[in-house]
């Protein structure tokens, strides 16, 4: 027996698919912009004394990780306002053509470059990314009923 929930379930993981490409598209430029940010000597040398990798993710954290959160957090109550969700992973979805594209990129630099440290200094920004889409996934709307 054919359910109708099944017809609407496909099209709301393709619109959340479609909706990820844009995230993704979009966060390019972000990027660009937030590579373009000048960190002050005095707050990048004080960490850095610290460790040079915890410098250099945190720079990276506040730099892109926080403006790719706030375009992602826009997509995400875009779909939760249009009631995209059909079950946990659902959001994900939006998140995977982001993470492709980054993968991607991340294969051909370390291809032509040989070092852990982009990977160590880039990674709390992409676990920060799923840990956000988690926590959303799993938010419930309290129910006054």
């Amino acid at each position: 027996m054919n359910k109708p929930w099944n017809g609407v379930m496909k099209y709301n993981v393709l619109l959340l698919f479609i909706f990820g490409c844009l995230f993704a598209y979009l966060s390019i430029p972000v990027i660009g912009y937030g590579s373009a940010i000048a960190i002050p000597t005095e707050v990048l040398s004080a960490l850095y004394d610290l460790s040079p990798n915890f410098a250099l993710s945190m720079v990276d954290i506040v730099t892109l990780g926080l403006p790719l959160l706030a375009l992602l957090l826009i997509f995400l109550l875009i779909s939760k306002s249009l009631y995209l969700k059909d079950k946990t992973y659902s959001y994900f979805i939006l998140l995977t053509p982001f993470l492709a594209l980054h993968l991607y990129f991340a294969v051909n630099t370390f291809s032509a470059n040989i070092d852990n440290t982009t990977l160590l200094t880039s990674l709390p920004k992409y676990l920060l990314l799923v840990l956000f889409v988690a926590l959303f996934s799993t938010h419930k709307k309290p129910s006054f009923s």
